[in-house]
């Protein structure tokens, strides 16, 4: 439902020269950078995109696994661009983003987390290392990269975390994925609560079916067919268009489709039991 961070190395570096056009330092201005995490595909990738467009960030900071495919993301952006290239599941890889934002001191005005990914299956047919490692980025990455850019944060900042609207219901065999996105939604609700009246606005994203590369990582596991269609796929420009103009409206959560609004709306006042054996008819068409 939300989309995979295709990545693949392990520590953190910096692979492309920072813009020294707004340079830190006493007496200077604060650069000021807008940090996506997931930007080397799938919703990343376009958030890079458009917020590269809105012109809101000296410098757009990239950050995944894979160098070349932020490579190619930042080539393509008139916003000067860093790969950092790290593994969010790692606790020394988000110790080393926190001292280069230690380093630079800039003004981070834009935060993304949409690094995740999910899988398909039930509690038999996806593994343990896919269970550990969606709860570890879809979870915890999250929240250690919320917690390091805060600090730099000032009014005006704007936060999206990137959940699904699979964090409104319980879904049997996607269990884990929407769980963690249930998660998702509800420590970043708590949050926006936490920082009224700091002027930073927090938005949680929670769309539906998304085409990006979510359906081919999902169907690689035991039970990868379990869910036979992604009904209603919508396209990434479509549904970062949805989030950032809900980001810009200072809402709490962006839905991106009327699909995730009903689903929402069940969530609220189905009861559990109607909720997933509907779920279990469409999971099936």
């Amino acid at each position: 439902m939300s989309d995979p961070s295709a990545e693949h190395d392990a520590t953190a570096h910096i692979a492309s020269s920072p813009s020294d056009a707004t340079s830190t330092g006493n007496g200077h201005l604060r650069k000021r950078v807008a940090i996506i995490t997931g930007g080397s595909s799938g919703l990343g990738r376009e958030f890079a995109v458009q917020i590269d467009r809105k012109q809101v960030a000296d410098e757009l900071w990239l950050v995944a696994r894979d160098q070349k495919a932020l490579d190619e993301v930042i080539a393509h952006l008139d916003t000067p661009g860093r790969a950092v290239v790290a593994d969010l599941t790692k606790k020394e890889d988000i110790a080393a983003i926190a001292a280069l934002l230690n380093e630079d001191q800039p003004k981070v005005t834009f935060l993304v987390n949409a690094a995740g990914f999910g899988k398909f299956g039930d509690w038999q047919t996806i593994s343990d290392a896919a269970v550990d490692s969606m709860i570890d980025l879809n979870c915890r990455g999250l929240v250690d990269m919320t917690r390091t850019c805060l600090p730099y944060m000032e009014r005006g900042a704007r936060i999206i975390q990137v959940a699904s609207a699979a964090g409104f219901l319980p879904l049997p065999h996607m269990n884990v994925y929407a769980a963690t996105k249930a998660f998702v939604l509800r420590y970043s609700r708590a949050l926006r609560w936490e920082l009224h009246g700091t002027g930073i606005t927090v938005t949680v994203l929670c769309p539906t079916w998304v085409k990006t590369g979510f359906e081919k990582v999902a169907r690689e596991s035991g039970g990868g067919h379990d869910v036979h269609h992604l009904l209603g796929a919508q396209k990434a420009s479509t549904v970062v268009h949805a989030a950032l103009c809900a980001n810009d409206a200072h809402f709490a959560v962006a839905c991106a489709s009327v699909q995730s609004l009903a689903l929402r709306l069940i969530g609220k006042v189905m009861p559990n039991c109607l909720s997933v054996a509907g779920w279990e008819i469409i999971r099936r068409l």
